[in-house]
């Protein structure tokens, strides 16, 4: 039965501590691409490719975010401080990416003011919207209930996005064709 199976062992194991690797150094990159906005504030609004670039990052970070996140508060017991420094380098990627998010968001709202509202831009912006929004959650959820129970409320954020990101994607395809005729 599903409810009986081991996931602290094969695949997940595996794509687990991935994640966990990956926190510091995509933090790192997040810190770079944050401290590089105001040097290069107008690309993204007038380049497609450097917008397309920051959205492929977020849907990395948000998968890594998921890959990171621990199955269970019991699998974080006897890791050391793995508990802890998952919980704090996760905010830490939340906000940078959060901040990101937004900037992305406002260079897509901005080209959609400029040239109209196209399948791509609308499908972008709910997709953003989306990674805005849960992001917040996260965070608003971390400083609401600290590190006692992290991984259950990143667990439960995510479960609430896959429904919201189902239920965009279930839009997009049914609903696109009749709005962009």
């Amino acid at each position: 039965a599903p409810a009986d199976q081991r996931f602290e062992q094969g695949l997940a194991k595996l794509i687990t501590t991935l994640g966990r690797i990956f926190l510091p150094p995509t933090f790192i990159v997040l810190a770079i691409y944050a401290a590089t906005i105001p040097a290069n504030f107008w690309r993204p609004f007038q380049e497609r490719d450097v917008l397309i670039v920051f959205n492929v990052l977020l849907f990395a970070v948000m998968a890594l975010l998921i890959a990171a996140t621990p199955l269970s508060t019991e699998s974080t017991v006897g890791e050391g401080g793995y508990a802890r420094y998952a919980h704090w380098a996760m905010i830490g990627v939340e906000l940078l990416t959060a901040l990101i998010s937004v900037y992305a968001l406002s260079a897509t709202l901005y080209r959609t003011a400029l040239a109209g509202l196209t399948m791509n831009r609308m499908t972008i912006v709910g997709w953003n919207s989306i990674n805005i929004a849960l992001l917040c959650v996260m965070l608003y959820r971390r400083a609401r209930h600290g590190e006692a129970s992290w991984v259950r409320d990143t667990q439960r954020t995510f479960s609430l996005g896959m429904i919201l990101y189902a239920g965009w994607a279930l839009f997009v395809v049914l609903a696109t064709p009749w709005l962009f005729r």
